[in-house]
């Protein structure tokens, strides 16, 4: 299915010029979770049809999307976003509307109950949010502090000790690559050498 938007850059242009309560609405990994949240509400309403052709993929820090996480580390701007098309731009009020006000507890909040995340990460490190858990995540809406949590109970963060580096990149014994298709793949290395016959070493 195609997505909304031409390019995941449109959207973050889109969210940098709005107004934001938070004095975090500027930094890196609150921009990330406001496209991620964007993303899973607009499949959720979309029948599983991506807002944007985005690629995201689950850490400890939270949802990252590796190209735009990169770009906006290395301050890379865009100087004529697309505006996006009417039916994409009501959307994208309504999230506004929706978000504008929530501070960087209340994302963790709505993250920390976010299932699709919870399944990526059981696969693994670095594993990519599948679009038709998102939808389901989010089927409805939402979720608000308060509502059948526990208030003793402190919120899970996704911040990384509040640095901008969100350790999105793998161990040293790992290699990430994606192919054309957007899956991930990771370099396979045996753990047990081989030897022949002749003592000669394979790998």
């Amino acid at each position: 299915m195609r997505p909304a938007t031409r390019s995941t850059f449109d959207i973050l242009c889109w969210l940098k010029n709005q107004r934001w309560t938070s004095d975090k609405a500027s930094d890196v990994p609150f921009l990330l979770k406001l496209l991620y949240l964007s993303q899973a509400l607009y499949a959720a309403t979309h029948k599983q049809r991506k807002l944007m052709p985005a690629t995201f993929l689950a850490t400890a820090a939270g949802p990252i999307e590796p190209d735009i996480f990169l770009a906006l580390e290395n301050n890379l701007k865009v100087s004529n976003p697309l505006t996006p098309s009417v039916e994409v731009e009501g959307y994208l009020s309504t999230f506004h509307a929706e978000f504008k006000d929530k501070g960087e507890t209340e994302l963790d909040f709505i993250l920390s109950k976010d299932t699709a995340i919870r399944s990526a990460m059981a696969r693994g490190r670095n594993s990519e949010i599948q679009i038709a858990d998102m939808a389901t995540a989010y089927r409805k809406g939402v979720p608000s502090p308060g509502v059948g949590n526990d208030p003793a109970q402190p919120v899970p963060s996704f911040r990384d000790g509040g640095r901008t580096n969100l350790e999105a990149a793998p161990t040293e014994k790992q290699e990430v690559r994606f192919t054309a298709d957007g899956r991930s793949v990771t370099r396979w290395m045996p753990k047990k050498r081989i030897v022949t016959k002749d003592n000669v070493v394979l790998n």
